[in-house]
């Protein structure tokens, strides 16, 4: 009898446990702030230190959007018809992982964002991922490619493309034919990959597709690793330069690429291309590459894209995309007081008068961030998130609903294609472009190869 009333208690707490359990799965709401009609989200980024030139753009580009998504759409209204505005809490986690953690359960436990919203940097992203998946909290677009986000839970939703998927796209192009500008038509490739997260993940897509291709190490590839914080790379550089290299691969995040591509001047290492993450593709991170000496006539730079705004005014897509950037960029500047480039700004006011002339919104100028990659992509994080937004509009929040509403139809990805969460499947972007970076181009960047799927790129492997 006695073990017939604890089977029945140990139940009834086991009911109780599951009970809690789905109470705060139902919880979806959290975040809806239906006395003020405020969506609160969240992040922590890095706007401090190294990491803040892509910190600081991204949030600035995510609150824009957000702001121009309610004050000059429909936006979101609830099932009484109430319109709602979206604010961002953000906590500075330096790109260091143990405040990133403690951050993110903040956020989620007692901030109790409904979202997060471009969940920042290689490091943090990847200790957290488990989590965020526990706690059933929609989080969308990772700012980074770390492979945990690849086939994650339903919450997750990635967009843009994981280190394994341009890990492989990065070798493919390497070995590609030149033909059509399709590849850079290596015929030994070098690997330098940091051994933090961000380049071990794309090192692992490298190793991936050496497979795929059949390459062999130490006669077709040359790998050397290093250490993401260190400052001396010149004998990881060297060493490929003695292998013969003609194309060399630097897998690693912004600041130890900077040090990297600037260790090939030291060691007079010329005639040969380098290929780099689509993290780096930015105009000032290559510019500067251009003003130290490390892009030459005979050293260039390639870097992935998965965003494509074209060079000058057309109606693609892209180009549309981008002049729709540029304009609720500088409307939200202009909201907010900020400086703006004009016509007589020396290095780039001269795209006013190419792109932007007879445009009413661009009479007095343009938001300065209107060439940031990196606002670009806290600007379509923002857009997606509110896309979903747009579908449940007329109905109250829930995770449930938002999540189901992702899935629905693919997602638009503006300068970009499109992201299918359909099936539950989260595999993020898997096409890129190619921009390259030179002294003719003046580092701004130009579409080497337009946006083009894996397959295709491999079929111009020898």
């Amino acid at each position: 009898m006695k073990k017939k009333i604890i089977s029945m208690l140990l139940a009834a707490v086991m009911l109780i446990s599951v009970l809690a359990l789905v109470g705060c799965n139902s919880k979806k709401a959290q975040g809806v702030d239906t006395d003020n009609f405020v969506i609160n989200v969240g992040n922590t980024a890095a706007t401090s230190g190294d990491f803040a030139a892509v910190g600081v753009p991204f949030n600035y580009a995510l609150e824009a959007y957000f702001w121009y998504f309610a004050e000059h759409t429909d936006g979101y209204v609830d099932a009484d018809g109430n319109k709602y505005t979206i604010a961002l809490t953000h906590y500075d986690d330096g790109f260091d992982a143990t405040r990133g953690v403690s951050y993110t359960e903040r956020l989620v436990e007692d901030d109790m964002v409904f979202a997060l919203v471009g969940h920042f940097g290689s490091n943090t992203v990847a200790a957290t991922v488990d989590y965020i998946e526990q706690q059933g909290i929609p989080m969308v677009y990772g700012v980074c490619g770390v492979n945990q986000l690849y086939d994650s839970e339903r919450n997750v939703m990635s967009i843009q493309p994981t280190y394994m998927t341009e890990g492989r796209s990065m070798l493919a192009t390497a070995f590609a034919t030149t033909e059509g500008n399709l590849g850079l038509g290596g015929t030994k490739v070098g690997v330098i990959a940091t051994t933090d997260e961000a380049g071990a993940s794309i090192k692992e897509g490298i190793v991936a597709e050496q497979e795929v291709l059949g390459k062999v190490t130490n006669t077709d590839i040359f790998y050397q690793d290093v250490d993401a914080a260190a400052t001396d790379y010149n004998a990881a550089v060297n060493a490929l330069k003695t292998a013969g290299c003609d194309v060399v691969i630097i897998a690693a995040n912004q600041a130890p690429f900077t040090n990297i591509a600037n260790a090939f001047i030291t060691n007079n290492y010329d005639n040969v291309d380098i290929i780099t993450s689509y993290v780096s593709a930015n105009y000032a991170a290559m510019g500067g590459l251009l003003a130290s000496g490390a892009i030459t006539e005979t050293r260039e730079i390639y870097a992935g894209a998965w965003l494509v705004t074209g060079s000058m005014p057309s109606e693609t897509k892209g180009w549309t995309d981008f002049v729709e950037y540029a304009k609720i960029m500088t409307l939200y500047a202009k909201h907010n007081g900020d400086a703006l480039i004009t016509a007589d700004d020396p290095t780039y006011g001269v795209y006013l008068g190419l792109w932007f002339a007879g445009e009413d919104w661009a009479a007095e100028g343009v938001s300065a961030y209107f060439l940031n990659s990196y606002a670009m992509a806290g600007y379509v994080a923002a857009n997606a998130f509110c896309q979903g937004l747009e579908r449940v509009s007329g109905t109250d929040l829930s995770w449930e609903d938002y999540i189901n509403a992702m899935e629905e139809a693919p997602v638009n990805v503006p300068m970009g294609t499109s992201v299918d969460f359909s099936n539950g499947q989260r595999i993020a972007i898997d096409s890129l472009s190619v921009s390259k970076y030179t002294v003719a181009n003046g580092a701004v960047g130009e579409v080497y190869r337009p946006i083009t799927g894996l397959a295709a790129i491999e079929d111009g492997v020898n």
